[in-house]
């Protein structure tokens, strides 16, 4: 229960004869707004009759499944995490404003699109979905993003009908919800600014300074809990790392 009505994506009233009860004989398991609460309550008994793991530390709780695990989803390909961001006020070198962000939400594996304009997200995501259906083998069950007009629109209601997919959108102005691929822009982002100010590289290769963030990022960093890279949780074999040269360095064309 809450009384922060801007955490809901829809309410529906309660009729007037209904009420709640408070304690450990409570049935109540829907998120619930109450007004003038002051303090978000959780119920613990019913979590623990649900099979979850409540933790408690100074100042925060922690959540977890029966095998005491983080990761929410069973295979790569299952959700998908989605955002646009605009790093740069430069134009990049191929004409382009926007990225757009996907990330796998068991591999935490991610792509990275640039764009002239946020409409041409949907096709991106079209393709990238059907894609990861062929490839993988496994069933894709729902896709995550905020409330933006790239992601909230017809085309995608559509597409996600016909393919059965769920379309969950975090709550306007919350964007913690949308923490995964928010926290992995905010990483892109830093690595690319670092890498161009290493070199003083003129920023309107911000795009392959944040292709190269990404292909970087899927081959060193480790899923948290399962304690593999994103690669290997991906393709099943460790990533190969021999190849890739400093950002800014001297290179030559070879026929």
């Amino acid at each position: 229960m809450t009384d922060n009505h801007r955490w809901f994506s829809s309410l529906t009233p309660v009729s007037s004869n209904e009420h709640i009860i408070f304690g450990d004989k409570g049935t109540e398991r829907d998120v619930a707004l109450v007004g003038n609460l002051g303090y978000n309550l959780l119920s613990v008994s019913q979590l623990l009759e649900e099979g979850y793991v409540v933790r408690f530390k100074k100042g925060c709780s922690r959540v977890l499944d029966a095998r005491e695990s983080l990761v929410m989803t069973a295979h790569p390909g299952e959700l998908l995490h989605m955002d646009t961001v605009r790093p740069s006020w430069v134009r990049s070198v191929g004409g382009k404003w926007y990225v757009l962000v996907i990330m796998d939400d068991f591999s935490r594996w991610s792509w990275v699109h640039f764009m002239e304009s946020k409409d041409e997200a949907f096709e991106f995501v079209h393709d990238l979905v059907l894609r990861l259906r062929t490839e993988s083998g496994h069933s894709m069950r729902a896709l995550r993003s905020d409330n933006g007009s790239e992601f909230k629109n017809d085309h995608f209601k559509t597409f996600c009908h016909s393919q059965g997919l769920e379309h969950q959108f975090s709550s306007p102005y919350v964007p913690q919800q949308n923490g995964v691929v928010e926290r992995k822009n905010r990483t892109l982002v830093e690595m690319a600014r670092t890498m161009l100010d290493e070199h003083r590289t003129p920023r309107k290769f911000w795009a392959e300074a944040i292709n190269t963030a990404c292909y970087v990022s899927n081959r060193i960093f480790l899923r948290a809990v399962l304690n593999k890279t994103s690669y290997e949780l991906r393709f099943g074999q460790q990533p190969k790392v021999r190849h890739p040269r400093v950002f800014g360095c001297r290179c030559f064309v070879l026929k």
